[in-house]
C-alpha cells in the first residue's frame, strides 16, 4: 500500500525528483525543457517552498511543492503514472492547498488574499478533473507541438509574390515590434509591452537565433509577419490582419525551419494557446504534432 503524504524540509532529493518528472513526461507529454535540472530548481528549490513527497518502497512515486511568488503562491505537483487512482494526487493537492492557504502572502490593504495558482506541465484529463473537484478554474493552456526536420534544409518556404524577407539585426528589431504589436493587439489579454521590452525579452535569452528571426514585407503592405526563433524552438509568430490568408505565417515558419535544418537541428518545439485553434491547424498542417498540454489553474 503507497505510503501517506510527508511534509519534507527544503524539498525531495533532486535526483529522485528528476527521475520523477522523466516518469511522467513519458506519459503525459509537454516540454523539453521540463527535465532540465534549471527547470526543476525553479520550481522546487526556490526560497521558502514548502514541499511535500509520497514514497513507495523508499521511493518518490509522488511530491508537491509551493513556492511564494509576487502573484501569490504556485503549487506544481507530480505523480508518477503507475501510482495514479490511487487518491495519491488528491492527497499531496490538498496539503498543497492548506499549505498556500496558511501560509499564502496578503495582497494589497482591502483585496485578502493572494490567489493560489496551480502549475501542470502535462495535463491529463483525471488531472483536470481533480482541480476542478477542489474548485480551481482553468485560466491559461497551451498546446504543445514537436516537428521533425529533413536533413539538409527541407523544402521551400513558398513565398506570396512580392515578398521580401529581413532577418532580425540591431536596426530591424524595431520593426519586429511593431509586427508584434500590430498582429497580437487584436487578442484578449494582449499585453502591449514596449518595444525596448520585448526587443530584449527576446535578445537576452542565451538561446535566440536572430538569423532564423525573419520579417516579411508585401508590396503594396509594408511589413507584415515576422517570426522569431531560438535553438530548437519557434518562439512567436504573428501576421497583421490586413495580410492573413496569404500564405505568409506559414512561408516565415518554412522558411526559419528550413534555416535550423540547414544549421543542423533535427526537431523544433513551439507552443499554441489553446483559444488560438486557426493557429494550431496551420503548424499541424506543416507537419507539428501534439506532445501534450500545458495548463494553469486558480
Amino acid at each position: 500500500m503507497t505510503a501517506g503524504v510527508r511534509r519534507v524540509a527544503g524539498s525531495p532529493p533532486e535526483d529522485d525528483l528528476l527521475d520523477l518528472v522523466r516518469r511522467c513526461r513519458a506519459a503525459d507529454g509537454g516540454m523539453p525543457l521540463v527535465t532540465e535540472p534549471w527547470f526543476l530548481r525553479g520550481r522546487w528549490l526556490a526560497a521558502g517552498t514548502v514541499a511535500f513527497e509520497v514514497r513507495e518502497g523508499g521511493a518518490l512515486v509522488a511530491a508537491a511543492a509551493v513556492r511564494p511568488s509576487p502573484g501569490g503562491p504556485m503549487i506544481s505537483g507530480l505523480v508518477d503514472p503507475a501510482f495514479r487512482g490511487r487518491g495519491v494526487g488528491a492527497s499531496l493537492l490538498d496539503a498543497a492547498l492548506a499549505a498556500a492557504g496558511s501560509s499564502g502572502p496578503q495582497g494589497e490593504a482591502g483585496r485578502g488574499a493572494l490567489p493560489v495558482t496551480v502549475e501542470c506541465e502535462g495535463l491529463t484529463a483525471g488531472a483536470a478533473e481533480l482541480f476542478a473537484s477542489r474548485g480551481l478554474t482553468q485560466f491559461f493552456g497551451e498546446d504543445v507541438m514537436r516537428i521533425k526536420l529533413a536533413s539538409g534544409g527541407g523544402c521551400e518556404a513558398g513565398w506570396p509574390d512580392g515578398a521580401e524577407v529581413v532577418e532580425w539585426s540591431a536596426e530591424t528589431a524595431g520593426r519586429f515590434h511593431a509586427v508584434y504589436a500590430a498582429s497580437f493587439r487584436e487578442r484578449p489579454g494582449f499585453p502591449d509591452p514596449a518595444a525596448e521590452e520585448w526587443i530584449e525579452e527576446n535578445t537576452e535569452d542565451d538561446d535566440f537565433r536572430p538569423q532564423w528571426s525573419l520579417m516579411a514585407t508585401l508590396p503594396g503592405y509594408g511589413d507584415v509577419g515576422f517570426v522569431t526563433a531560438a535553438e530548437g524552438w519557434i518562439v512567436q509568430v504573428g501576421v497583421v490582419p490586413a495580410a492573413r490568408g496569404t500564405g505568409l505565417g506559414g512561408a516565415l515558419i518554412r522558411e526559419s525551419l528550413r534555416r535550423m535544418a540547414a544549421a543542423g537541428a533535427t526537431e523544433a518545439w513551439l507552443t499554441v494557446n489553446v483559444n488560438n485553434p486557426s493557429a494550431a491547424g496551420l503548424y499541424r498542417k506543416l507537419g507539428f504534432e501534439d506532445m501534450g498540454q500545458r495548463a494553469r489553474y486558480r
